[in-house]
């Protein structure tokens, strides 16, 4: 076989691959066996803290960041982790105590930021569905299990067992992977926690998209303009615009509850302000774009807020 027949051949297998591990994990019915009492008892914690809950599961969510908590703490586990495998291999080779102390302190450092991570991730699972669920659950299993074998890694290293703790790190490091493929995948395959509304581009001249004497006090009007969906709001003698796609999971704010000068998303409760789109409460993390409007001869008019 020619070179260029075998890379062709390579590039099939590796084309196939996702599409293998997408089967084999939307067959496997007991992440949903798990993963739905989970989530009730997520969901039922916070529930049962009141408003505590909500300002606690914004802070999880990163709602105060702009952006998801979760990515930012796991750079730490990761990055420490990575460490303690090339100062475990320093160590090997030089038989320095002081090289394999340090290796011992990142693997301990690893291992406390993974609470973090864990506490992140699993707050932003427990709001999704379907696909997005089994896979990030997965995640989370092959996570806690690599946190596992690193936490026996450190009890072996200070128990004086080095060589088993060593080999422990070693098969957590490939679990990690395993594990952060399939984040990774959640991401950037499936699109959960990304800004579902970061392609759209709405006018930026006034465009005309219904009456204003079709639009009722209060009540979410779902309306195109320039083929961007956009969720008007009427309040007294102004109208409020924002994006109909909630940035958080891409579902129509159009059918959601409207409370003061906020709307609130039907799937799973973003609550935006209808003056500038900051987010109130999450899981939302960014923002939701916002149209200035004016009236001319009874049509409502929008354009890109600026």
């Amino acid at each position: 076989m020619g070179v260029c027949a075998q890379a062709q051949t390579d590039v099939r297998k590796e084309l196939h691959m996702y599409p293998a591990l997408d089967r084999y994990v939307m067959e496997q019915k007991w992440l949903d066996s798990l993963g739905e009492p989970l989530q009730k008892t997520i969901d039922g914690i916070f529930s049962s803290m009141g408003n505590s809950g909500k300002q606690l599961k914004n802070l999880l969510n990163g709602t105060w960041l702009g952006h998801p908590l979760h990515p930012v703490i796991t750079d730490v586990p990761v990055g420490a982790w990575t460490t303690s495998m090339v100062l475990d291999t320093a160590a090997a080779m030089t038989g320095n105590e002081g090289v394999a102390t340090a290796a011992d302190i990142a693997v301990g450092t690893g291992i406390a930021a993974a609470v973090g991570a864990a506490l992140t991730g699993f707050t932003d699972w427990s709001d999704t569905y379907g696909k997005e669920r089994k896979v990030g659950l997965l995640h989370g299993l092959l996570m806690g299990s690599t946190t596992v074998l690193y936490s026996l890694s450190l009890v072996s290293r200070l128990t004086g067992n080095r060589k088993t703790g060593t080999g422990l790190s070693n098969l957590a490091a490939a679990v990690l992977t395993a594990g952060a493929y399939l984040g990774g995948d959640e991401v950037f395959d499936i699109g959960y926690g990304v800004n579902h509304t970061a392609f759209e581009h709405g006018p930026t001249k006034y465009t005309q998209v219904i009456r204003d004497s079709d639009l009722e006090e209060g009540k979410p009007v779902k309306v195109d303009a320039a083929g961007v969906p956009i969720v008007l709001v009427k309040q007294g003698s102004h109208i409020h615009a924002l994006s109909d796609t909630c940035v958080h999971a891409g579902c129509s704010l159009a059918g959601g509850k409207v409370e003061d000068d906020t709307i609130i998303c039907p799937c799973h409760g973003s609550q935006y302000s209808l003056v500038d789109g900051s987010v109130i409460n999450g899981p939302a993390t960014a923002p939701e774009p916002y149209y200035d409007t004016r009236v001319r001869n009874d049509m409502v008019e929008v354009r890109v807020g600026r």
